[in-house]
Protein backbone atom coordinates (compact mmCIF):
# COMPACT_ATOMS: atom_id res chain seq x y z
CA UNK A 1 0.00 0.00 0.00
CA UNK A 2 1.39 3.38 -0.76
CA UNK A 3 0.06 6.40 1.32
CA UNK A 4 0.77 10.02 0.95
CA UNK A 5 0.58 12.32 4.45
CA UNK A 6 0.34 15.86 3.24
CA UNK A 7 1.92 18.05 6.32
CA UNK A 8 4.88 17.14 8.01
CA UNK A 9 3.63 18.19 12.15
CA UNK A 10 3.72 16.11 14.92
CA UNK A 11 0.23 14.32 13.76
CA UNK A 12 1.60 13.36 10.32
CA UNK A 13 4.91 12.68 11.18
CA UNK A 14 3.32 9.96 14.04
CA UNK A 15 0.85 8.83 11.42
CA UNK A 16 3.94 7.91 9.21
CA UNK A 17 5.92 6.48 12.45
CA UNK A 18 3.39 3.80 12.45
CA UNK A 19 2.25 3.14 9.07
CA UNK A 20 5.87 2.99 8.36
CA UNK A 21 5.79 -0.02 11.71
CA UNK A 22 3.03 -1.75 9.16
CA UNK A 23 5.49 -2.02 6.86
CA UNK A 24 3.30 0.60 4.73
CA UNK A 25 5.08 3.10 1.94
CA UNK A 26 4.54 6.12 3.13
CA UNK A 27 5.38 9.87 1.65
CA UNK A 28 4.98 13.30 3.24
CA UNK A 29 4.21 16.49 1.06
CA UNK A 30 5.44 19.41 2.84
CA UNK A 31 4.81 22.93 1.71
CA UNK A 32 7.65 24.55 4.36
CA UNK A 33 10.83 24.24 4.25
CA UNK A 34 11.10 21.95 7.74
CA UNK A 35 8.45 20.36 9.92
CA UNK A 36 8.77 23.20 12.79
CA UNK A 37 7.20 26.42 11.30
CA UNK A 38 3.88 26.29 12.31
CA UNK A 39 2.23 24.30 15.46
CA UNK A 40 4.36 21.92 16.01
CA UNK A 41 7.71 24.04 16.32
CA UNK A 42 5.22 26.78 18.36
CA UNK A 43 3.83 24.39 20.79
CA UNK A 44 4.16 24.58 24.55
CA UNK A 45 5.38 20.74 24.66
CA UNK A 46 3.20 20.11 27.68
CA UNK A 47 1.86 16.57 27.68
CA UNK A 48 -1.60 16.90 29.47
CA UNK A 49 -3.20 14.50 31.40
CA UNK A 50 -6.42 14.72 29.62
CA UNK A 51 -9.25 15.66 32.43
CA UNK A 52 -10.35 18.48 30.96
CA UNK A 53 -11.86 17.37 27.91
CA UNK A 54 -15.97 15.43 27.89
CA UNK A 55 -15.08 11.93 28.90
CA UNK A 56 -15.71 9.38 25.73
CA UNK A 57 -14.74 12.10 23.11
CA UNK A 58 -12.30 11.68 20.64
CA UNK A 59 -10.57 14.69 22.48
CA UNK A 60 -10.55 12.85 25.68
CA UNK A 61 -9.75 9.00 24.75
CA UNK A 62 -6.51 10.21 22.58
CA UNK A 63 -5.17 12.64 24.79
CA UNK A 64 -5.19 9.87 27.79
CA UNK A 65 -3.79 6.93 26.05
CA UNK A 66 -1.43 9.84 23.57
CA UNK A 67 0.19 11.02 27.14
CA UNK A 68 1.19 7.32 27.95
CA UNK A 69 2.73 6.80 24.16
CA UNK A 70 3.96 10.03 24.24
CA UNK A 71 6.52 9.52 27.30
CA UNK A 72 7.36 6.05 26.77
CA UNK A 73 8.19 7.52 22.62
CA UNK A 74 10.45 10.29 24.62
CA UNK A 75 12.01 7.60 27.24
CA UNK A 76 12.61 5.07 24.79
CA UNK A 77 14.96 7.59 22.64
CA UNK A 78 16.80 9.04 25.49
CA UNK A 79 15.09 12.71 24.87
CA UNK A 80 14.14 15.53 27.65
CA UNK A 81 11.46 15.10 30.04
CA UNK A 82 10.52 17.33 32.73
CA UNK A 83 7.61 15.74 35.02
CA UNK A 84 7.07 18.20 37.35
CA UNK A 85 3.13 17.63 37.54
CA UNK A 86 0.66 20.78 37.33
CA UNK A 87 -1.07 22.29 40.23
CA UNK A 88 -5.01 23.97 39.23
CA UNK A 89 -5.43 27.00 41.65
CA UNK A 90 -8.96 28.63 41.63
CA UNK A 91 -9.22 32.12 41.57
CA UNK A 92 -12.48 32.96 42.22
CA UNK A 93 -15.36 30.44 44.15
CA UNK A 94 -16.59 29.11 41.32
CA UNK A 95 -13.61 27.46 40.24
CA UNK A 96 -14.14 25.36 43.18
CA UNK A 97 -16.62 23.60 41.77
CA UNK A 98 -15.27 22.86 38.56
CA UNK A 99 -12.08 21.96 40.56
CA UNK A 100 -14.57 19.30 41.77
CA UNK A 101 -15.86 18.07 38.69
CA UNK A 102 -12.34 17.71 37.64
CA UNK A 103 -11.64 15.81 40.27
CA UNK A 104 -14.44 13.13 39.83
CA UNK A 105 -13.65 12.87 35.98
CA UNK A 106 -9.60 12.18 36.94
CA UNK A 107 -11.27 9.26 38.60
CA UNK A 108 -13.61 8.24 36.23
CA UNK A 109 -10.40 8.31 33.23
CA UNK A 110 -8.19 6.83 35.42
CA UNK A 111 -5.58 9.77 35.98
CA UNK A 112 -3.86 10.26 38.85
CA UNK A 113 -4.82 13.51 40.59
CA UNK A 114 -4.48 14.83 44.29
CA UNK A 115 -6.90 16.91 45.64
CA UNK A 116 -5.98 19.26 47.98
CA UNK A 117 -7.45 20.74 50.68
CA UNK A 118 -5.74 23.59 52.57
CA UNK A 119 -3.18 26.05 51.44
CA UNK A 120 -0.47 24.10 54.00
CA UNK A 121 -1.00 21.64 51.62
CA UNK A 122 -0.41 23.37 48.05
CA UNK A 123 2.61 24.92 49.63
CA UNK A 124 4.24 21.72 49.91
CA UNK A 125 3.59 20.50 46.66
CA UNK A 126 4.36 24.43 45.27
CA UNK A 127 6.26 26.27 47.53
CA UNK A 128 6.52 29.36 45.27
CA UNK A 129 2.52 29.95 44.53
CA UNK A 130 0.42 32.38 46.01
CA UNK A 131 -3.08 30.24 46.71
CA UNK A 132 -5.95 31.89 47.06
CA UNK A 133 -8.32 29.17 48.52
CA UNK A 134 -7.56 25.92 50.61
CA UNK A 135 -8.52 24.33 47.20
CA UNK A 136 -6.39 22.83 44.20
CA UNK A 137 -6.02 20.10 41.98
CA UNK A 138 -2.43 18.50 41.95
CA UNK A 139 -2.09 16.21 38.27
CA UNK A 140 0.94 14.61 38.78
CA UNK A 141 1.68 13.05 35.51
CA UNK A 142 1.89 15.89 33.33
CA UNK A 143 5.12 16.69 32.15
CA UNK A 144 6.88 18.92 29.72
CA UNK A 145 8.88 17.99 26.66
CA UNK A 146 10.93 19.29 23.75
CA UNK A 147 8.80 19.39 20.64
CA UNK A 148 11.45 19.79 18.22
CA UNK A 149 13.46 17.54 19.70
CA UNK A 150 10.75 14.89 19.84
CA UNK A 151 10.17 15.68 15.66
CA UNK A 152 13.72 15.53 15.06
CA UNK A 153 14.15 12.24 16.42
CA UNK A 154 10.86 11.40 14.53
CA UNK A 155 12.47 12.35 11.59
CA UNK A 156 15.67 10.44 12.16
CA UNK A 157 13.81 7.55 12.54
CA UNK A 158 11.51 7.85 8.87
CA UNK A 159 14.52 8.38 6.88
CA UNK A 160 16.34 5.39 8.38
CA UNK A 161 12.62 3.58 7.03
CA UNK A 162 13.59 5.26 3.73
CA UNK A 163 10.41 7.68 4.57
CA UNK A 164 10.57 10.64 1.61
CA UNK A 165 9.71 14.42 3.32
CA UNK A 166 9.27 16.50 0.35
CA UNK A 167 9.81 19.52 1.58
CA UNK A 168 9.08 23.01 -0.05
CA UNK A 169 6.16 20.68 -1.85
CA UNK A 170 2.87 23.01 -1.80
CA UNK A 171 -0.36 20.32 -2.82
CA UNK A 172 -2.06 22.36 -5.91
CA UNK A 173 -4.93 20.20 -6.44
CA UNK A 174 -6.13 16.60 -4.30
CA UNK A 175 -8.80 14.39 -5.72
CA UNK A 176 -11.08 11.89 -3.62
CA UNK A 177 -11.67 10.53 -7.12
CA UNK A 178 -8.79 8.63 -8.26
CA UNK A 179 -6.71 9.41 -4.89
CA UNK A 180 -4.45 12.02 -6.91
CA UNK A 181 -2.29 14.86 -5.47
CA UNK A 182 -1.04 17.23 -8.08
CA UNK A 183 2.02 19.34 -7.36
CA UNK A 184 2.81 21.87 -9.93
CA UNK A 185 1.07 20.14 -12.56
CA UNK A 186 2.59 16.75 -11.72
CA UNK A 187 0.20 14.27 -10.82
CA UNK A 188 0.80 11.69 -8.26
CA UNK A 189 -1.77 8.60 -7.60
CA UNK A 190 -1.32 6.77 -4.41
CA UNK A 191 -3.78 4.11 -2.22
CA UNK A 192 -4.60 6.31 0.45
CA UNK A 193 -3.68 9.91 1.03
CA UNK A 194 -4.23 11.83 4.79
CA UNK A 195 -4.73 14.95 4.93
CA UNK A 196 -3.34 16.63 8.26
CA UNK A 197 -1.99 19.92 6.84
CA UNK A 198 -3.20 21.87 10.28
CA UNK A 199 -3.93 25.63 9.93
CA UNK A 200 -4.66 24.34 6.09
CA UNK A 201 -6.50 21.17 6.00
CA UNK A 202 -9.98 23.03 5.59
CA UNK A 203 -8.38 24.42 2.11
CA UNK A 204 -7.22 21.22 0.83
CA UNK A 205 -10.83 19.39 2.12
CA UNK A 206 -12.41 22.17 0.05
CA UNK A 207 -10.01 21.11 -3.23
CA UNK A 208 -11.48 17.94 -2.33
CA UNK A 209 -14.99 18.96 -2.42
CA UNK A 210 -15.47 17.70 1.21
CA UNK A 211 -18.71 19.16 2.22
CA UNK A 212 -18.83 20.10 5.96
CA UNK A 213 -20.54 22.18 8.26
CA UNK A 214 -17.03 23.30 9.64
CA UNK A 215 -15.46 26.36 9.06
CA UNK A 216 -12.61 27.47 10.32
CA UNK A 217 -11.08 30.16 12.39
CA UNK A 218 -7.25 30.93 13.58
CA UNK A 219 -6.37 31.86 17.41
CA UNK A 220 -3.27 34.03 18.26
CA UNK A 221 -1.44 32.46 20.69
CA UNK A 222 1.41 35.21 22.98
CA UNK A 223 3.62 34.03 25.79
CA UNK A 224 4.92 36.46 28.62
CA UNK A 225 8.74 35.68 29.35
CA UNK A 226 8.99 35.66 33.19
CA UNK A 227 12.28 36.66 34.95
CA UNK A 228 13.13 36.08 38.61
CA UNK A 229 15.99 37.96 40.77
CA UNK A 230 16.67 34.76 42.68
CA UNK A 231 16.13 31.60 40.38
CA UNK A 232 14.59 29.80 43.92
CA UNK A 233 11.85 31.91 43.43
CA UNK A 234 10.15 30.38 40.29
CA UNK A 235 7.69 27.57 40.67
CA UNK A 236 9.34 24.62 39.79
CA UNK A 237 5.03 22.93 38.99
CA UNK A 238 3.07 24.13 36.03
CA UNK A 239 0.46 26.39 37.45
CA UNK A 240 -2.79 26.34 35.57
CA UNK A 241 -5.94 28.73 36.05
CA UNK A 242 -9.25 26.74 36.59
CA UNK A 243 -10.35 26.11 33.42
CA UNK A 244 -13.65 27.42 31.91
CA UNK A 245 -15.15 23.97 30.48
CA UNK A 246 -17.74 26.02 28.01
CA UNK A 247 -14.41 27.20 25.93
CA UNK A 248 -11.77 25.36 24.22
CA UNK A 249 -8.84 27.54 25.69
CA UNK A 250 -6.92 26.70 28.95
CA UNK A 251 -6.49 30.40 30.18
CA UNK A 252 -3.61 32.11 30.84
CA UNK A 253 -0.79 29.66 32.68
CA UNK A 254 2.88 28.90 32.82
CA UNK A 255 5.37 27.46 30.57
CA UNK A 256 8.86 26.32 30.90
CA UNK A 257 10.70 24.37 28.25
CA UNK A 258 14.46 22.85 28.09
CA UNK A 259 16.63 25.43 28.05
CA UNK A 260 15.13 26.94 31.17
CA UNK A 261 13.02 30.00 30.18
CA UNK A 262 10.02 30.62 31.97
CA UNK A 263 6.58 32.14 30.00
CA UNK A 264 3.23 32.47 31.04
CA UNK A 265 0.30 32.35 28.51
CA UNK A 266 -0.86 32.08 25.74
CA UNK A 267 -3.20 34.53 25.35
CA UNK A 268 -6.34 33.35 22.44
CA UNK A 269 -7.36 36.45 20.15
CA UNK A 270 -8.78 36.03 16.71
CA UNK A 271 -6.39 36.57 13.84
CA UNK A 272 -6.64 37.59 10.74
CA UNK A 273 -4.90 34.98 8.84
CA UNK A 274 -3.52 31.57 9.12
CA UNK A 275 0.21 32.44 9.40
CA UNK A 276 -0.24 36.05 10.80
CA UNK A 277 2.52 35.62 13.34
CA UNK A 278 3.64 39.13 12.97
CA UNK A 279 1.75 41.84 10.85
CA UNK A 280 1.53 42.08 7.43
CA UNK A 281 3.66 38.43 7.57
CA UNK A 282 2.45 36.57 4.57
CA UNK A 283 -0.67 39.10 4.27
CA UNK A 284 -3.08 37.81 1.97
CA UNK A 285 -6.01 40.14 1.46
CA UNK A 286 -8.73 37.86 0.44
CA UNK A 287 -8.25 35.97 3.54
CA UNK A 288 -8.07 38.73 5.55
CA UNK A 289 -11.50 39.90 4.51
CA UNK A 290 -12.68 36.74 4.63
CA UNK A 291 -11.79 36.07 8.03
CA UNK A 292 -12.41 39.49 9.61
CA UNK A 293 -16.17 39.14 8.15
CA UNK A 294 -16.42 35.86 9.98
CA UNK A 295 -15.12 36.79 13.24
CA UNK A 296 -17.27 40.28 13.08
CA UNK A 297 -20.39 38.53 12.44
CA UNK A 298 -19.88 35.45 15.34
CA UNK A 299 -18.92 38.54 17.88
CA UNK A 300 -21.45 40.74 16.85
CA UNK A 301 -23.95 38.45 17.40
CA UNK A 302 -22.25 36.52 20.49
CA UNK A 303 -22.52 33.20 18.70
CA UNK A 304 -21.54 30.96 21.24
CA UNK A 305 -20.57 33.29 23.56
CA UNK A 306 -17.52 34.25 21.26
CA UNK A 307 -17.91 38.22 22.37
CA UNK A 308 -17.41 37.43 25.98
CA UNK A 309 -14.63 35.44 25.05
CA UNK A 310 -12.89 37.72 22.46
CA UNK A 311 -13.21 40.43 25.20
CA UNK A 312 -12.12 37.91 28.16
CA UNK A 313 -9.10 36.98 25.91
CA UNK A 314 -8.28 40.75 24.03
CA UNK A 315 -7.28 41.78 28.10
CA UNK A 316 -4.52 39.05 28.18
CA UNK A 317 -2.72 41.38 25.73
CA UNK A 318 -2.35 44.03 28.40
CA UNK A 319 1.07 43.82 30.90
CA UNK A 320 -0.95 44.94 33.22
CA UNK A 321 -3.66 42.27 33.50
CA UNK A 322 -1.15 39.86 32.87
CA UNK A 323 0.31 40.79 36.26
CA UNK A 324 -3.51 40.69 37.76
CA UNK A 325 -4.61 37.57 36.42
CA UNK A 326 -1.19 35.41 37.47
CA UNK A 327 -1.17 36.78 40.93
CA UNK A 328 -1.84 33.57 42.43
CA UNK A 329 1.20 31.47 40.48
CA UNK A 330 3.80 33.33 42.22
CA UNK A 331 4.94 34.02 45.81
CA UNK A 332 7.38 36.12 44.83
CA UNK A 333 7.16 39.21 42.42
CA UNK A 334 8.73 38.93 38.93
CA UNK A 335 11.79 41.20 38.69
CA UNK A 336 10.68 41.30 34.77
CA UNK A 337 7.70 40.21 32.63
CA UNK A 338 7.83 41.34 28.99
CA UNK A 339 6.60 40.37 25.87
CA UNK A 340 7.82 37.35 24.10
CA UNK A 341 8.66 36.01 20.65
CA UNK A 342 7.11 32.92 21.06
CA UNK A 343 3.79 32.84 19.62
CA UNK A 344 1.62 29.76 17.67
CA UNK A 345 -1.57 30.00 16.05
CA UNK A 346 -4.38 27.45 16.21
CA UNK A 347 -7.58 26.89 13.95
CA UNK A 348 -10.65 26.20 16.08
CA UNK A 349 -13.51 24.45 14.15
CA UNK A 350 -16.88 26.41 14.27
CA UNK A 351 -19.76 24.11 13.68
CA UNK A 352 -22.08 26.61 11.25
CA UNK A 353 -25.53 24.22 12.28
CA UNK A 354 -24.85 24.51 16.18
CA UNK A 355 -23.50 27.98 16.49
CA UNK A 356 -20.51 26.87 18.33
CA UNK A 357 -17.22 26.34 18.96
CA UNK A 358 -16.69 22.30 18.13
CA UNK A 359 -14.33 21.11 21.32
CA UNK A 360 -13.39 17.49 19.95
CA UNK A 361 -10.79 16.17 16.82
CA UNK A 362 -12.55 16.43 13.68
CA UNK A 363 -11.76 13.21 11.49
CA UNK A 364 -13.49 12.38 7.72
CA UNK A 365 -12.97 10.00 5.43
CA UNK A 366 -13.67 10.92 2.01
CA UNK A 367 -13.13 7.86 -0.34
CA UNK A 368 -9.57 6.71 0.06
CA UNK A 369 -9.15 10.31 1.81
CA UNK A 370 -8.76 10.88 5.55
CA UNK A 371 -8.91 14.31 6.48
CA UNK A 372 -8.07 15.13 9.85
CA UNK A 373 -10.20 18.80 10.06
CA UNK A 374 -9.88 20.08 14.01
CA UNK A 375 -6.46 18.65 15.11
CA UNK A 376 -6.72 21.21 18.39
CA UNK A 377 -4.78 21.15 21.74
CA UNK A 378 -4.21 18.80 23.11
CA UNK A 379 -2.91 17.28 19.50
CA UNK A 380 0.86 17.40 20.07
CA UNK A 381 0.15 14.82 23.17
CA UNK A 382 -2.36 13.18 21.63
CA UNK A 383 -0.83 12.05 18.24
CA UNK A 384 0.83 8.43 18.64
CA UNK A 385 -2.70 7.34 19.95
CA UNK A 386 -4.06 9.70 17.17
CA UNK A 387 -2.01 7.66 14.56
CA UNK A 388 -3.11 4.51 16.08
CA UNK A 389 -6.76 5.33 16.04
CA UNK A 390 -6.73 6.04 12.47
CA UNK A 391 -4.95 3.18 11.02
CA UNK A 392 -7.13 0.90 13.15
CA UNK A 393 -10.62 3.18 12.24
CA UNK A 394 -9.56 3.01 8.75
CA UNK A 395 -7.60 -0.40 8.41
CA UNK A 396 -4.89 0.73 7.04
CA UNK A 397 -2.60 -1.97 7.47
Amino acid sequence: MKVAIIGSGIVGLTLAHTLTEKNIEVTIFEKERDSLSHGTGRNSGVIHSGIYYQTNTLRSNLCIRGAKLMKKFIVDNNLYINNCGKLLLPKTKNDIETLKLLYERSKEVGVEAQKLNSIGEILRIEPNCNPLYNDALFIKDTAIADPKEVSNKLIEILKKRNVIINYGYKVDEISSENTSITIKGNINKFDFIINSAGLHADHLAKKANLETDYTSLPFKGKYWKINFSDKNEIPNRLIYPVPNLDYPFLGIHTVYDKAGNFYLGPSNTPVFGREAYKPFYKFNLLEFLNLSYKFILKIFFNENNLRNLAISEFKNLFLFNVRKSSNVYFKHNPSNIELSSKVGIRSQIFDKKSKKLFNDFVVIKQNNIIHILNAISPAWTSSFAMADFICEKYNLK
